[in-house]
C-alpha cells in the first residue's frame, strides 16, 4: 500500500510539472525573455495569427517579413483609430509588412470609435497561444513592466483560434491603391484556415 501511494504521488508531481510546464509567465523588460519570445517567433514553420494593438519594434516586422517570405501564414489584427491613420509611423508600418512581404502578409484593422481590441495575444503554429499586455513596440519590451503568459494546453490555443477567425471578419481589410494605403470591407476569401482541428 504504501509503494502504490508513492508511485501516485510521484505521478501527481508529474502531473502537476506537466501542467506548469503548459503554462508559463515571462515579465519586461527583460532582454533574455524578449529573445525567448523572439526565438519562439523565428522558430515558426506554419502560421502566426496576431491581435495586437500596435507594432513598431523593427526585429518583429523584420521576422514577420522574412517568416510570410518563406511561406508562413502571417494574419494580423491591429488597431486603427482615426488619429492613427494619418501616423507616419503607422503607415511606415504598413507599408513595410504589405509590401516587403509581396502582400503575403495580411492585415485587418479595427476602425470603431470607442471599441478598442481585446488584449493582446497570438497563436503561433497551433501549439502556443501568447497572451500578453505588451504591444509589439520597442517600448513595450524595453521600457515598460509588462507580462507574457505562454500557454500550450490545446483547447485553449483551438478556442482562440476560433475566436481569431470570427474578429477578423469584423474588420477592414488594409491594402494598398495608387500608393495610397486603403481600408476595404472584409472579404472572407482573404483569411484562409490556419488549423485543422
Amino acid at each position: 500500500m504504501n509503494n502504490q501511494f508513492h508511485a501516485y504521488g510521484k505521478n501527481s508531481i508529474r502531473k502537476q510539472n506537466l501542467e506548469k510546464r503548459m503554462l508559463q509567465t515571462i515579465f519586461f523588460p527583460n532582454k533574455w525573455n524578449f529573445h525567448y519570445f523572439f526565438n519562439m517567433m523565428k522558430d515558426c514553420q506554419q502560421f502566426i495569427i496576431a491581435c495586437i494593438s500596435e507594432i513598431d519594434h523593427s526585429w518583429i516586422i523584420k521576422l514577420l517579413v522574412l517568416l510570410a517570405n518563406a511561406g508562413r501564414k502571417i494574419y494580423l489584427i491591429m488597431d486603427c483609430k482615426e488619429d492613427q491613420r494619418n501616423d507616419e509611423l503607422f503607415q511606415a508600418v504598413i507599408c513595410e509588412l504589405l509590401i516587403e512581404s509581396q502582400f503575403k502578409i495580411k492585415i485587418v484593422v479595427n476602425t470603431k470609435k470607442y471599441e478598442s481590441l481585446p488584449t493582446n495575444f497570438c497563436v503561433i503554429d497551433g501549439k502556443v497561444l501568447i497572451t500578453t499586455s505588451t504591444n509589439w513596440t520597442i517600448n513595450s519590451f524595453n521600457k515598460s513592466h509588462e507580462w507574457m503568459m505562454l500557454d500550450k494546453k490545446y483547447d485553449n490555443v483551438v478556442e482562440m483560434i476560433e475566436i481569431f477567425e470570427q474578429m477578423w471578419n469584423q474588420f477592414k481589410f488594409v491594402t494598398f491603391i495608387n500608393e495610397d494605403i486603403a481600408l476595404l470591407d472584409n472579404d472572407d476569401s482573404q483569411f484562409q484556415s490556419v488549423f485543422t482541428y
